[in-house]
């Protein structure tokens, strides 16, 4: 009895130093709007915080869009990271869901891309450069249903501190 109840000891023993925690990087930036065509439809501030959860295989963008007119909404973002470094995606509001593909070293990829599609039909296609933890470049082209592109999203975030995202983000998030 005390064989197995020593087996069981070290087992969870080694399984909670195995266990990593997740990684949380945090971002500030701008989401630069243009139309189908190119022409300027102005600019966004976006906050981020980025979730590496490597034993729950998942990936989780917490985004804060800031519209122009000063309100600020929040969206969320969950990819399921697959062994092939295939992902499949979901947002929290149950609106958009797709898949996509990421590159580069597991858990500090460098480069994904992915498709997704959103409840209304539009299609996104979606290019993010990650080179590094301290920046993060990304282009989003938005079609319609008929594959006609409403908008590129062009987008640059830095690395910001954790008290400087929780800062920013409770002044943006008062009620």
């Amino acid at each position: 009895m005390r064989l197995v109840a020593a087996l069981v000891l070290v087992a969870t023993f080694s399984y909670e130093v195995s266990a990593a925690p997740p990684d949380k990087l945090y971002y500030v930036g701008e989401v630069k709007l243009s139309a189908g065509d190119g022409k300027s439809m102005g600019s966004q501030v976006i906050l981020l915080e980025k979730t590496h959860d490597r034993d729950k295989m998942t990936i989780t963008e917490r985004a804060i869009v800031v519209q122009p007119d000063g309100k600020a909404q929040e969206h969320t973002m969950v990819l399921t990271v697959k062994d092939d470094n295939t992902f499949t995606l979901a947002d929290t509001a149950k609106t958009t869901e797709g898949t996509g593909t990421l590159f580069g070293p597991a858990w500090k990829w460098t480069y994904f891309k992915g498709t997704f599609k959103h409840k209304n039909g539009a299609v996104i296609e979606d290019e993010n450069f990650m080179s590094d933890d301290s920046a993060i470049t990304a282009r989003k082209k938005v079609s319609g249903p008929d594959g006609r592109v409403i908008m590129y999203m062009d987008i640059c975030l830095k690395s910001v501190t954790p008290k400087t995202f929780e800062i920013l983000a409770a002044g943006l998030l008062k009620k």
